[in-house]
């Protein structure tokens, strides 16, 4: 009986070992591909090295948002302040963590953002731009918040 009762304990006992936690199983691939929800706008703007404005924006409505195709294409959409929905077709390309995108109009859209943080379901990035005119120099500072919904 004791023999009987070993044997069983036994048999349980690799039957447990046996049972894994599989940890190969297949991870959703993190990718810019997708619809991404506007969430916040952060600007500020410097003129001779001292901030000028310094505003954000968070009250976005489910109309604005980026989709990134696949294949390099891209669209904006956002609400204007007449109550509209614009939509702006883009191209864009992603090495590492530097965005770019170009279209024909408007050109606000257009240029070269980092990325500072992608996940599964947050997208952030930043754009800088600087220009100089009439002997000032202006800098401005863009962050960008997307939210993936699930």
């Amino acid at each position: 009986m004791l023999i009987r009762y070993f044997f069983v304990v036994a048999v349980l006992a690799c039957c447990l070992a046996s049972c894994k936690k599989d940890n190969n199983a297949a991870n959703p691939e993190i990718t810019i591909v997708g619809k991404w929800y506007l969430k916040k706008y952060h600007t500020r703007s410097y003129k001779n090295d001292k901030l000028a404005r310094d505003t954000s924006r968070s009250n976005y409505t489910p109309t604005d948002f980026e989709i990134f195709n696949a294949d390099g294409s891209g669209y904006t959409s956002n609400l204007t302040p007449a109550g509209e929905t614009a939509l702006i077709k883009y191209t864009y390309t992603l090495n590492g963590k530097s965005l770019m995108i170009t279209q024909n109009t408007p050109v606000f859209y257009e240029g070269t953002y980092t990325i500072i943080q992608l996940t599964e379901n947050t997208l952030e990035v930043t754009y800088e731009s600087a220009v100089v005119f009439n002997g000032d120099h202006y800098r401005g500072i863009d962050n960008v918040l997307f939210k993936k919904q699930p």
